[in-house]
């Protein structure tokens, strides 16, 4: 499967901010490889994307069309003081999912699902374990360098003061 790259036009079709090369690149020049396999790349992507556009509520401005498929582009949005032109695809969020990509490659899951229950205490001889009550989601885990790269595109996130 070939990822759809959003370039500015509001795509219907769209599945990606990010392609291929462009994860892989990012990842490289922090260290990281990323598997040669496009396909296992192109997951990885798939699954940062679910977790970057469940953001959706938050981002700055409104979507360009309502046909788009993905959250951006938009307009009205402001980006450290300075206008977001409406057919650019934000380099801060660009790097947000390829950043994220590098984490999913580590083994976050980015959008756990199902139940689980937390331990509450343990005994190590004559083995107890107390467990707390089901709860209907795994917790979501933090990913502070995304979330820090995403804050100024998210409502209440970066610069109100606006330049011209």
């Amino acid at each position: 499967m070939a990822l759809v790259i959003e370039d500015g036009t509001g795509k219907s079709d769209a599945t990606s901010y990010v392609t291929v090369a462009e994860a892989r690149a990012y990842a490289l020049a922090r260290g990281v490889t990323l598997s040669a396999v496009d396909a296992e790349v192109e997951v990885l992507i798939l699954k940062t994307m679910d977790y970057i556009e469940s953001y959706r509520e938050r981002f700055k401005g409104w979507k360009k069309t309502k046909e788009q498929a993905l959250q951006w582009p938009r307009y009205d949005v402001y980006i450290d003081g300075w206008y977001q032109e409406s057919e650019d695809i934000p380099q801060l969020l660009k790097n947000a999912v390829c950043q994220a990509v590098m984490e999913v490659n580590n083994g976050t899951d980015p959008m756990p699902t199902g139940t689980g229950n937390a331990v509450i205490s343990e005994k190590v001889d004559v083995i107890e374990v107390e467990y707390a009550a089901a709860t209907s989601s795994a917790p979501s885990p933090v990913m502070r360098k995304v979330n820090a790269l995403l804050n100024p595109l998210l409502s209440g996130g970066g610069s109100y003061v606006f330049r011209s």
